[in-house]
Formats: structure tokens, C-alpha cells, sequence
């Protein structure tokens, strides 16, 4: 049986803290990160200094810096050790480098609270139970943008705790108080004498030293790293080659695994017909049916595991889903909009005033999309005779794949406390890697040749129709306009599939699986609090469907700022106003936001004339603790061809701990958030994705790119995220730069149909009639 945390233990966890919303946080890997440096002590280990569970000491003076998030691309490797090095006075030279723990201990467990409280902020008994209890269970993991702001005061807590205690080691050796000693560059100073006795002299003894139980952080004046521009650690041994990705790992004697799944979510396999035949094939060693709903070819590499594996021939079982497609589920979807009974996330101020001047009325509709990361989904899993089992694998979370690990390879006597995870370099994550599907399948595999690793990677067909996927959408917006065109009353309804329901069923399989009452995914986006409206209503409903869902980047922000921030344009046009002065007028009571708007208009030049064709859209959002606006120019031409020309994003991401890693994250997100905008979409027939690869999953290419601006505010506010807030305004910024080029409001994402030209290039078209 799974060692997996039990029934008792989660469900005690979510009704201490505040029930389902927080177990909807701990399941996306929390929005709050935290680690209690509180008492923890220094060690030795062999030649090294650990000086807590984030700093380590090498005798040639080098520091290891333990970060216990996974680097996607996002540079939070980077981020994060700068924070270590301000406190502890450390140069951001070659003498720092970053390590992913391979253990998960308490110390780095995400504890997540409702509504995504930054721990700073957080007090009371739930505090303790976070620490405590998902402490315990280890639930440690890497999303909802949450690292830099999750991590702000403990990362720079473990480099300010592991200053005094070289302080404090150097007071010893040269008995003189610790006040008279400073640090600077690597080492401590003691002016009086005029020494200088760098940290690795010091550090085997300052592991020695009890650590403080709140020390003392340094002042915004005194900072030298954060808030400045620094090189990212990873990206000189990528240029090289060197980093560890999934798909690089090679062990000893080891097998490579190729799958087919079921090409209908939830059916399973009658057999596999030329079983026998497929196990004759050169290099292979053998064919596997796991647990009954897919088949695996297990072979001497991966390319002729694939080859073998494409020429499977197998019976799968019929199921319900058989007759649903995308149509159908629409015509769910909106039939629930049209007369369900929707649950209530948000009830403020008064309904609909009788006789308001006009009432405004808009549906919306997303499709499913997948990740479609580059790197495609691999394991490898290496189960020993004794029991134990190591992982390699590019995860968002450690304890994650573990479980899947133990879930695979339990009948080879294989439990959570014998696995080993390494997490490596992750080639786009998105989500998608937070899923232990992948873990299961090659733990299974691997339990099958004890003491010989087996490393499984899916093809990109598997990737983009097997995997999981980002909830289809549809909305409906009212609003009740006053005499002066602003909204007195404001409504959104959305129906989509519960992410929370979805994912718990598949990860932490307990209770009967519904879904929570008001899963805020489901709505994030849609509230827009700091709008002045004084009546405000947000419902929602869960769609069930066969379609595995998962955690995709910005989630419910993805399609309901879409739904929201073109509803918001459709109100400014019926009340004859300009897009941006119809925002200012509702941003009146909320400054920062506003400051946001005005100085993305400011650097768009909104108002200046475009060229016959050409239109502007701006949208806003406050997600994952940042404020995000953007202005996109288009050009659409008379034969329909939509072109993205230039993209200006303003962010207030808080403090900017290293404003470069920022810039690139608003760069790379309008590109993803463009793809799905313009091209991207998961179709169902007959129950199976129609999608198999990039020729009709498409994405957005360097020729197709725009001119991107992106600028930062200044700020005194906390961090907050920067990975999934750039992707939030792209789509509806775009739909409102077509309405002002065409007249013509899309209100169906994706905006336009992709057409293959020349050379395998493509263009984007708007589609010919209205939406």
C-alpha cells in the first residue's frame, strides 16, 4: 500500500485552517512559502560549514546556497541567492552558487494560508499550525508565483543568521566584542586592527555558534544587491551545456521506456494484440501494460522504444465519454450560465438598481489548452532489491513525484521515506510538472528490473494529447451603467471545471472527490476589487468532465481578465467613452493601480494616430501580488491577417529584487500569453484531443514576435510575483486592440485561426464573422 499521507492527517490539516481554501492552497503548492530558521543549528560536514539549511561553507570560500524551488527558466535560483548574499555581505561572483536540496525536510515546507497572506502578515495560532503540521507532511513545491514573496524574509533570515554567526566566530578568535567587527565582501572586518579574516577561515567554527532567534535584517539604505541587475547564475553552464534537464539523464545500464495511452481520458486497455510480436523487435526488453490504462515498450534506447511503441497495436476500452467534443461541452457550459443555479464566491453592495440607465450584457468562451513545454514529460527511476528508490526528475515539487514514485513501485516494497528525488533543471514547467503521472508510470517500469534504472519520456503527441490540461471557460458579464457611463452593478458568472477537484482526485485520492464550494481558481480574476463599483456579484460553476485538468500558468487569471477586461472596453464603447479614461475614472480610489495605467498609456503614447488598420487595446490586473498593465498595437489587414506589432507592459511587482530576471519574465510570458491569445486551442471529438503537435498545437515564433517595452515601477511595496502575471493582460489587450482596428469584438479565445503559408510559416486571421 502507498505511504501516503493519510486521510486523518490531511483532512485535519484542512479544517484547522480554515477547511477547503486552504486545502486548495497546500494542493496548487501554496501561495505562501516560509521557513522557520527559528533555532535551527550549524554543523559539519566533512570539510564543510552548514550554517543552517540554506547557507553552506566550502573550505576554498565558496557558498552553497540551498534553494528549495525549482528553476523553470524564471531565474529564481538567481533571485533567491541574492538574497542570502545581501545579508550576508557576500560578493554575486563566481564564490556563489545554488544547489536544489535533494532532501525535503520540514524546513523548507510550503504552509499556505487562505487568500494568499504573504507570511509577513499572518499572526495567530494558524501561523504554528502551518509551520507544524505541513511542515510534518514536507509539502514543499514551486507555484503561484509565490518564491520570491514566499521567501523574502526567510531567505534573507538564514544569510543574516549565518552573518552573526561568523560575527560572533570572529569576536571569539580575536577576543574583541562583536560590535566592533562588520562584514564586508566575504569577510569579517575589524577596523581597529585593520583585519580582514575571510568566512571560510571562520566557518567550521561559526557552525559551532548558536544561532539568533530573530536577526536583525538590513535597512533598504544598506542594500548593495537587491534592487540591482545581476547576471543569472544558470545561464553559463546552460550556454555550455552543462546543466542537468530530465531528458540528459544517463545512468549505467540503463533502459530506456516509450508509452501509449488511451486516446479517450478514463479508458483502459483489453489488450494489446501483437504483444508478442512487439517483444521480438530489436532492443526491446519487454512490453507493459501498466495498471491496466496504458502501455509502455521498455527497450535499449529511447528511439527504438518509440519506434516499437508506435507500432502497438491495441483495444481499448469503450466509455461515456466516447460521444462528447468540444461542442457539447460548450453547450454545458452555457447552459449553466443560461439557468443553473451557480455558487456564490462574492456578494458586495446592491443587486441592480430598477431603472438604471442601460444594462450591458457580454458571454465569453476559452478553450482548453495544454502546456506545451519544450522539454516533454520524462522520468528516471532506479528501484533498488532493498527496497529503496532514487529519482531524477524535472519536478516543481519534490514530495510530488515522490508519491508518484511510491504509488508505482509500492508492490517492489517501496514506501515515501525510502525514496530519494533529485529535482533537476525543468525545460518549462507552467504547472504541468506539479502532476505525478509520469513518476507513476517509469516507478512502475523500474519496479520491474530491480537495480536497473529506467527512464520514460513521452512523445510530443503523448505530451500535447495525454497530459493535463488548462479548464475550457465560458462567462457571463452584466452591468448596470449610471447616467455617467461608470457601472453602478456588476456581475460575472463563470462556468468551467474545478482545478482544485481535478487535481486533488489525482494527486491526494480521498474523500468522495467533489469539488469545493467557490474554488477561488475558478473566479481568480473576475472580483476586480479595485474598480469603484459599488455592487459587486461573482458566482461560478463546476463543469465536470472526463478532460484532466491541472494547474496552468496564471490559472482562472488566464480566461477570466480575458472575460473581465473585455467586458470593461465593451462598457467604455456603449458609454462612448476612451478606453483608458474610462479605467482612470474607475481606478479613482485605487492610486496604485491607477499609477499603473497611466504610465503604460503614457509609455504606448495612447491617443497618438495609427496607420490605416492599426488599433490599440490596454488591459489591467492585480494577480500573485503584482499590479500588470499592457497596451497592444495591431495591424489587421483587409484580407483579415492579424499582426502583433509592438506589446508595452508596466509592472508594480513590488520590490524588484533583480529587475532584469523581471524584464525577461514579462517578455517571455507576453509570448506565451500571445500564443494562447492568437493561436492555441484543445479540441474534443468522440471523446479524444484532437491536437498531436506543434503543426496544430502552434506556437508563437521569433518571426511572429513584437517589439516588447517593458518598465517597472518603483515601489516600497513587498515583492510580489513576476512568472504568471505578465501572460494575465496579453489576451484581453489583444481582443481590444482588434475591436478598435475592425470594429469587430472577439469574444471566443483563441482571436484568430492559424493558416500554414510558405515554408511551414504561419499567420494569424481573424475569423470572418463576428464572435
Amino acid at each position: 500500500m502507498p505511504s501516503l499521507p493519510s486521510r486523518r492527517a490531511f483532512l485535519i490539516t484542512g479544517a484547522v485552517i480554515v477547511g477547503t481554501a486552504a486545502t486548495a492552497a497546500v494542493a496548487s503548492v501554496g501561495y505562501l512559502s516560509t521557513i522557520d530558521v527559528d533555532g535551527s543549528t550549524g554543523h559539519i560536514d566533512g570539510d564543510r560549514a552548514v550554517l543552517n539549511a540554506f547557507v553552506v561553507i566550502h573550505p576554498d570560500g565558496r557558498v552553497v546556497v540551498n534553494v528549495p524551488r525549482a528553476e523553470m527558466g524564471q531565474g529564481i535560483h538567481t533571485g533567491l541567492a541574492m538574497l542570502v548574499a545581501e545579508e550576508l555581505d557576500l560578493p554575486f561572483d563566481g564564490r556563489v552558487t545554488v544547489e536544489h536540496p535533494v532532501e525535503d525536510l520540514s524546513a523548507y515546507a510550503n504552509w499556505a494560508l487562505p487568500l494568499g497572506t504573504r507570511p509577513e502578515e499572518a499572526g495567530g495560532p494558524a501561523v504554528w499550525i502551518g509551520r507544524r503540521i505541513l511542515g510534518a507532511l514536507r509539502l514543499t513545491g514551486t507555484g503561484g508565483s509565490s518564491s520570491l514573496y514566499g521567501l523574502w524574509t526567510p531567505m534573507r533570515s538564514a544569510g543574516a543568521a549565518a552573518r552573526h554567526m561568523l560575527i560572533t566566530a570572529a569576536a571569539a578568535r580575536l577576543g574583541v566584542p562583536a560590535a566592533e567587527l562588520a562584514t564586508r565582501d566575504g569577510a569579517v572586518m575589524h577596523a581597529g586592527s585593520g583585519l580582514a579574516i575571510p568566512y571560510a577561515d571562520l566557518a567550521l567554527d561559526a557552525a559551532a555558534v548558536s544561532p539568533p532567534r530573530n536577526p536583525a535584517l538590513k535597512s533598504r539604505a544598506d542594500w548593495r544587491l537587491i534592487g540591482t541587475s545581476q547576471p543569472r547564475l544558470d545561464l553559463p553552464a546552460k550556454v555550455r551545456g552543462a546543466p542537468l534537464f530530465g531528458a540528459d539523464v544517463v545512468l549505467p545500464d540503463m533502459l530506456h521506456a516509450s508509452i501509449r495511452q488511451a486516446p479517450v481520458f478514463g479508458s483502459g486497455v483489453v489488450r494489446v494484440a501483437n504483444m508478442a510480436e512487439i517483444r521480438t523487435r530489436p532492443g526491446v526488453v519487454d512490453v507493459v501494460v501498466i495498471d491496466g490504462g496504458s502501455v509502455a515498450v521498455v527497450a535499449r534506447s529511447w528511439w527504438l522504444a518509440e519506434q516499437a511503441a508506435g507500432q502497438l497495436d491495441v483495444e481499448w476500452s469503450g466509455t461515456d465519454a466516447v460521444g462528447v467534443s468540444s461542442a457539447t461541452l460548450s453547450e454545458r457550459m452555457r447552459a449553466l450560465l443560461d439557468g443553473g443555479d451557480a455558487y456564490e464566491n462574492l456578494a458586495e453592495g446592491s443587486g441592480f438598481p430598477d431603472g438604471s440607465p442601460v444594462t450591458l450584457e457580454a458571454a465569453y468562451e476559452a478553450p482548453f489548452v495544454a502546456h506545451a513545454c519544450m522539454e516533454p514529460m520524462n522520468a528516471t527511476v532506479l528501484v533498488r532489491s532493498d527496497g529503496t528508490a532514487e529519482a531524477w526528475i524535472p519536478a516543481q515539487s519534490p514530495i510530488v513525484p515522490r508519491w508518484g514514485v511510491t504509488r508505482g513501485a509500492g508492490r517492489a516494497g517501496v514506501d515515501l521515506s525510502s525514496v530519494t528525488c533529485h529535482i533537476l533543471m525543468n525545460g518549462g514547467g507552467f504547472g504541468r510538472r506539479t502532476e505525478l503521472d509520469v513518476a507513476l508510470q517509469v516507478a512502475y517500469l523500474a519496479a520491474l528490473f530491480p537495480d536497473r534504472p529506467v527512464k520514460l519520456m513521452w512523445s510530443r503527441e503523448e505530451d500535447i494529447g495525454r497530459g493535463v490540461f488548462r479548464s475550457h471557460a465560458a462567462g457571463r458579464l452584466r452591468a448596470a451603467l449610471g447616467s455617467d457611463g461608470l457601472p453602478v452593478a456588476y456581475e460575472a458568472v463563470v462556468a468551467a471545471q474545478s482545478l482544485i477537484q481535478s487535481f486533488r482526485s489525482r494527486l491526494m485520492p480521498i474523500g468522495d472527490g467533489g469539488a469545493p464550494d467557490g474554488d477561488f481558481t475558478t473566479v481568480e480574476g473576475l472580483a476586480k476589487p479595485y474598480y469603484g463599483i459599488a455592487g459587486r456579484r461573482v458566482a461560478s460553476h463546476h463543469v465536470p468532465s472526463h478532460v484532466p485538468i491541472g494547474y496552468w500558468r496564471s490559472n482562472g487569471y488566464s480566461f477570466n481578465t480575458f472575460f473581465a477586461e473585455s467586458f470593461i472596453d465593451e462598457c467604455a464603447h456603449r458609454a462612448g467613452a476612451d478606453p483608458v479614461d474610462y479605467r482612470r475614472a474607475l481606478l479613482r480610489d485605487s492610486p496604485r493601480h491607477l499609477a499603473v495605467l497611466e504610465r503604460v498609456a503614457a509609455l504606448a503614447r495612447w491617443g497618438e494616430p495609427l496607420p490605416q488598420g492599426g488599433g490599440r487595446g490596454i488591459a489591467i490586473e492585480e494577480a500573485f501580488m503584482s499590479i500588470v498593465a499592457q497596451v497592444v498595437e495591431v495591424t489587421v489587414r483587409a484580407d483579415g491577417e492579424i499582426t502583433v506589432e509592438r506589446v508595452f507592459c508596466v509592472i508594480d511587482v513590488g520590490i524588484a529584487v533583480n529587475p532584469d530576471a523581471v524584464i525577461a519574465q514579462m517578455e517571455g510570458s507576453i509570448s506565451y500569453g500571445l500564443t494562447t491569445a492568437l493561436m492555441s486551442a484543445i479540441t474534443i471529438e468522440n471523446g479524444a484531443v484532437v491536437e498531436s503537435n506543434f503543426h496544430d498545437f502552434p506556437m508563437h515564433r521569433l518571426h511572429d514576435a513584437p517589439d516588447v517595452t517593458v518598465e517597472i515601477m518603483d515601489s516600497d511595496e513587498l515583492p510580489g510575483g513576476a512568472g504568471e502575471p505578465g501572460v494575465v493582460p496579453v489576451a484581453p489587450a489583444l481582443a481590444n486592440a482588434i475591436f478598435s482596428a475592425t470594429g469587430r469584438r472577439p469574444r471566443s479565445l483563441p482571436l484568430a485561426v492559424t493558416e500554414t503559408v510558405d515554408e511551414g510559416r504561419t499567420r494569424s486571421v481573424l475569423p470572418g464573422s463576428r464572435a
